[in-house]
């Protein structure tokens, strides 16, 4: 629904090339996070989402696009992994340290928040991390996060 009054407000009365796949690429992760978090991080209203938290996810999963898209010649050629002369590593660790933290923000929220019974992904995980802490670890939970996200 929200597409549609999206198209319609930018349509104004007359006929226009509409770029669609920006909008269903907006709408396919707002609806995978709704379901992992509850909350709504692209497009003009974000959901229980403040603006600083929506832009760093944001931020982070156009990084998260680039490197997907870029080559690394380490992995072709090994002796190439000891040189690292673009840096590559060291981007990518950085890139793992902003995940882990917003992942781990978005669990915390939810720990500290139990009253809002929400019926998202996270919640489940983190009831059954208190009946087995040994399989649903915050590692575990944030990984489930991040290949739910990228499916």
């Amino acid at each position: 629904m929200r597409l549609v009054r999206k198209l319609a407000k930018n349509s104004n009365k007359d006929f226009k090339k509409v770029e669609l796949r920006s909008l269903f690429a907006e709408l396919t992760f707002n609806t995978i996070m709704r379901m992992v978090c509850g909350k709504r991080f692209y497009g003009d209203e974000s959901d229980g989402t403040d603006a600083d938290e929506a832009k760093k996810f944001r931020d982070v999963m156009n990084e998260i696009q680039e490197f997907g898209l870029a080559s690394y010649l380490g992995d072709f050629v090994p002796l190439f992994r000891l040189l690292d002369f673009s840096g590559y590593k060291n981007k990518l660790k950085k890139l793992g340290e902003k995940m882990d933290a917003l992942f781990q923000g978005l669990v915390d929220d939810h720990r500290n928040n139990k009253k809002e019974n929400k019926d998202t992904m996270i919640d489940h995980l983190l009831s059954l991390q208190e009946s087995q802490p040994d399989y649903y670890s915050d590692q575990i939970i944030k990984g489930l996060i991040m290949v739910s996200h990228l499916l």
